[in-house]
């Protein structure tokens, strides 16, 4: 299984853990699932290269891509659960990865309740195992009433584990919640172990829920 190449860890630092535990469940594993059915879907349907060419060096070359595709689930009763679409994607045959331009995922839980991801790319490595969100990206899942607020994450960069059900990002990273704010150089989530660690110059904001 390849992997996608990695930013260096930086020095561990203090950080906030429990107060952000509930954060957690952000993770949205559904985007992974539906960017692997993604990559999956365009390597089977993908053009096949001429019986020359497979003796050829690998290269850097994109060997297949996709314009303007949208990829879509359905329930059993005919309700749209998800769907992935992006501008143009290629894979690369020398590092197994698939780079999707522009990539919008749009997911709905059994609650009824959306998440949505955008960047202007994303990197995936073939069994979808790591996804890289690049270039303003933005999650965001929809809140349910006070109790469970709408959560929001922005960052430059976003690495995504399916495997492992977390993310890393060592790039500035902006956390809404509710009306709480939260900002870090650095963040690692880890639902595995119910652990959310905010690293570097930590930012807080909270504001006190009203009495009813």
């Amino acid at each position: 299984m390849n992997s996608l190449p990695r930013l260096p860890s930086p020095t561990p630092v203090s950080g906030w853990r429990n107060r952000l535990e509930t954060l957690v469940a952000f993770v949205p594993m559904v985007i992974l699932a539906m960017l692997l059915w993604g990559s999956v879907w365009l390597v089977r349907n993908a053009p096949k290269a001429p019986l020359s060419a497979v003796s050829a060096e690998t290269s850097h070359e994109p060997d297949y891509y996709a314009n303007n595709f949208t990829l879509k689930t359905y329930s059993l009763q005919g309700e749209l659960k998800s769907f992935l679409q992006g501008v143009a994607s290629v894979h690369f045959p020398d590092t197994l990865t698939n780079l999707i331009e522009q990539p919008v995922v749009y997911s709905v839980s059994r609650s009824g309740r959306l998440t949505t991801a955008v960047a202007k790319r994303s990197l995936s490595n073939e069994d979808g195992s790591e996804i890289q969100l690049m270039g303003q990206a933005v999650v965001h899942k929809q809140g349910v009433g006070t109790q469970e607020p709408a959560l929001t994450l922005r960052s430059e960069f976003i690495h995504l584990f399916a495997n492992t059900d977390s993310l890393v990002t060592y790039a500035p990273v902006k956390i809404e919640r509710g009306d709480n704010r939260f900002q870090a150089n650095h963040l690692n989530a880890d639902n595995l172990n119910q652990r959310f660690l905010l690293q570097g110059q930590v930012k807080v904001l909270l504001v006190p829920s009203k009495r009813q």
